[in-house]
Formats: C-alpha cells, structure tokens, sequence
C-alpha cells in the first residue's frame, strides 16, 4: 500500500461499466413487411389452388395448356388454336468432323436456338393451311362482334355521362357513333358555332376534352388500330392567307391525337392522322354546312389475314 502512495500517485484502474442498448425494430422496422409479403403471396397461392382444385376437367386441362404454351391461345378470343403437328425433326449435323459437329449443329450462328426443317408433302401442307385460315376467319369474326360490343358500350357510357352532366347534353348529342365497312366510325360533329373547336382554330375546348378521354379509356383496351381524319366545311379563309382549310383539318385531327394517346390509347395504335379540308363532305348538298366539319375516329377491322402467319398471308 505505502508503495502504492509513494510520490503521493493513485496507481488504482478506473472501474469502466458498458451498458449496451438494445434498441428494437418497433414501427419503423422492415421486418414485418418481408412477413406480410410472404403472407400475401401464400394467401394468393392458395386461393389459386383452391380455385383450380374446383373447376371441372376441361378448365383444368386449359390452365395446363396455357401454361405450357402460352402462344398457342389466340390474344382475341383467349381460346387455344387448332393444334398441328408440323413433324419437326432437328436439321442433320453440319459439323466438321471434330466429334461434337451434332452439338453444333442444333444452334444458330447467333447462338442457342435450335434448328429445324419441316417436312410435309402436298396435302399436309395444304390440309395445314386451310386450318389456318379456317382459325384466322373465326378470330376475325371474333374480333369484329369485339368492335360492334364497343360501340354499344360506348353509346352507353356516353348517354350515362348525360345523365350525370347535363351540361354535356348538346355536346354529346354531336356525336355520331356507326358501324362502317372499313370499322367503327365515331364523329364529333359541329353542330354549331365553337362546339367542339374554337372558329376558325384547333383549340379544343374543355368539354370536348373530357369526352375524348372518356373515349380513349374504352378504344385502348381494343388492339385494333385506329385511324383520325379531320374535315371543315368549304368556308375558306382570305385568298392570300398561309393558314388554310388544310391545315386547320390536319391541326384539329393532330390535337385529338394528342388527347387520345394520353389519355389510354396505347403506344402505335394510331396509324394515320389527316386532314381532308373540304374532300370529304359530310352533307354533299350544301359544302358550307356547319355538320361538315368534324373529327372522325375509326376503329379499324382486324382482317382474317393479319392472323395468318406472313407466309401462308402471302399466297
């Protein structure tokens, strides 16, 4: 002890107590959204194979189906194409001798895909494409009763918004809705002064807006292309002004487009916008009425031929 003291120096160690904090996750921790993730995707897991475990056979074999060639179920009807066994059989080896050339052999120079020739003789081949286009015509038709269903739902949402915006009654009464050769025609016609347009301008107004959107949220479901033609009567502007009929029916198609795509049509649905000035009159017996000018929406038919496989479309 006394050396301890000596010099008058405390040699004692300083007694040093750590305390560590546990601090828990609480409200802010991550944890439980990993857990309820995984309840959901179990929950939904097991009401899928609830579901299936209580549909019929037929259903049961589709599902199967679907799932091992999703392609071979056709993008209008949802119902599965005729199945036909093309006989494909690997291409003979092409190798060089080197002891793997049939290895090689089933890829591409581009590497991975397999190749394959098909053999049929003449009336497999015939007998396959007349299935083909047997299909092609019923998903055509199918997609045509597609079009002639959105017309009627369209008529109806359009008299639904009457009632509930009385407002809009003039507005929408301008609109004209029919089935043509070339598809489903829409058009909103002037029935007077700044119905739809500003005179004289492509500014749309406000109503006219919203009937456009109501518009796109239904055509943007359909994968059918459209087309939107813009038309004015025969009124003319000064004979030396830069600004014609022309432009004004091409500007006023162009603006619609504008609304449509933002609105839910989807990207390349539109094929063409055009102006036809006064081409394409409306009442042919008097070029300067007001109904001549309009902006024409058509939903186009979808042809047997865009269904078929380029080769077969091509004969």
């Amino acid at each position: 002890m006394a050396e301890e003291n000596k010099g008058g120096e405390n040699k004692e160690q300083p007694i040093i107590v750590k305390k560590v904090k546990k601090v828990m996750g609480g409200a802010h921790g991550g944890a439980w959204k990993v857990a309820y993730a995984d309840f959901v995707t179990a929950m939904m897991a097991f009401f899928i194979v609830m579901w299936i475990l209580a549909s019929s056979a037929e259903v049961k074999e589709q599902v199967a189906a679907y799932f091992e060639d999703p392609g071979a179920f056709s993008y209008i009807t949802g119902k599965r194409t005729i199945p036909v066994d093309l006989g494909l059989k690997p291409a003979p080896s092409k190798g060089k001798g080197d002891g793997d050339g049939d290895k090689k052999s089933s890829k591409d120079a581009q590497g991975g895909f397999m190749q394959f020739e098909v053999k049929l003789d003449k009336d497999s081949r015939d007998s396959l494409i007349d299935q083909l286009k047997n299909q092609a015509t019923q998903d055509s038709l199918s997609a045509q009763k597609r079009v002639e269903s959105l017309g009627k739902e369209l008529g109806d949402a359009l008299k639904e918004l009457m009632s509930e915006k009385p407002e809009l009654k003039e507005i929408l009464s301008s609109i004209i809705i029919e089935m043509t050769k070339e598809g489903l025609r829409i058009e909103l016609i002037e029935s007077s002064e700044s119905m739809f347009f500003e005179v004289g301008s492509a500014n749309i107004r406000r109503e006219a807006k919203e009937i456009l959107q109501k518009l796109a949220s239904e055509i943007g479901k359909l994968p059918n292309h459209v087309v939107i033609e813009g038309h004015t009567d025969s009124r003319g502007y000064a004979a030396n002004a830069q600004y014609t009929n022309w432009e004004l029916s091409a500007d006023r198609a162009n603006a619609a487009r504008r609304i449509l795509e933002l609105a839910g049509l989807w990207e390349g649905q539109i094929m063409s916008v055009t102006g036809y000035a006064d081409k394409k009159l409306r009442n042919l017996e008097n070029p300067f009425d007001i109904s001549n000018r309009r902006i024409s929406i058509i939903i186009k038919q979808i042809s047997a031929y865009q269904f078929l496989p380029e080769a077969v479309a091509a004969e």
